[in-house]
């Protein structure tokens, strides 16, 4: 399932879904979330396909997360819908709900949605100009992945500082933190990833998904409420009009 800006084709036996909007540093929209989900399904009920890859094009960003300038608007006038169907209104855990593994390689800037899928990949690969971020908060915003996926990942005290202050790390700060698996020269991005599916096509395929569901069902389970009721928020507002702005946000607490 292609759409403006994601892209999906199977190669021997490899589901490769690309982010392909280089012109908004691939930035996810909506549209794109909804894409994503189905690719990864898709690619699950697909019997030829036995591993499935992410990857973007480009060399600036991998996903920057998801394209504010949609605003909250389109959020809060179906609210009520969402919070009905909130398991299926993102694609994250379906990554953990697959029984194929998700090898991701991050080539940019990888942060909020892009930094999600790295949380909820089964391997995550890195090229040494990847940088990494929390910036939500910076936006007002509530996610509820990172604050249950990050500190069972890199610590909770790690954790804290990371969401806390959006602090941005280097691929090697985030080897050393364990958020991705192994960092490669940029130039040999391509090349690592596809020597990364041939060791693991090595292994057996049904032990290799009892191994990815063990390890799923110890992880703890992801809240889905706060972060719908919390885009309409007044400060999520505030935080992404501040954002297509081009100004700080103005954070005043409710009395």
């Amino acid at each position: 399932m292609d759409v403006p800006g994601l892209r999906y084709e199977v190669t021997d036996g490899v589901a490769a879904i690309v982010v392909d909007r280089p012109e908004k540093r691939n930035a996810l929209t909506s549209e794109m979330y909804e894409a994503l989900r189905r690719n990864l399904l898709l690619a699950e009920l697909d019997g030829a396909v036995d591993l499935i890859t992410i990857t973007a094009t480009g060399d600036e960003a991998f996903v920057p997360g998801g394209d504010l300038s949609q605003g909250s608007d389109a959020w809060s006038a179906d609210l009520v819908g969402k919070l009905a169907a909130a398991e299926g209104a993102f694609p994250y855990q379906t990554f953990e709900r697959l029984s194929k593994l998700v090898i991701t390689a991050v080539n940019g800037r990888c942060q909020a949605a892009g930094l999600i899928i790295v949380l909820m990949s089964d391997l995550v690969l890195a090229s040494d100009h990847a940088r990494f971020r929390v910036p939500e908060l910076l936006r007002g915003l509530v996610d509820p992945f990172v604050p249950v996926r990050l500190p069972a990942t890199v610590g909770v005290a790690k954790a804290r500082w990371l969401m806390f202050t959006a602090e941005e790390i280097d691929a090697d700060a985030a080897e050393r933190l364990g958020l991705v698996g192994k960092v490669v020269p940029h130039a040999d991005l391509g090349t690592a990833l596809a020597e990364t599916v041939a060791t693991v096509r090595k292994t057996a395929p049904d032990a290799r998904a009892r191994y990815k569901k063990m390890v799923n069902q110890a992880l703890p389970h992801i809240p889905m409420d706060d972060f719908l009721l919390g885009m309409r928020s007044p400060e999520a507002v505030e935080g992404m009009t501040a954002f297509k702005e081009k100004r700080p946000p103005n954070w005043v607490r409710e009395p």
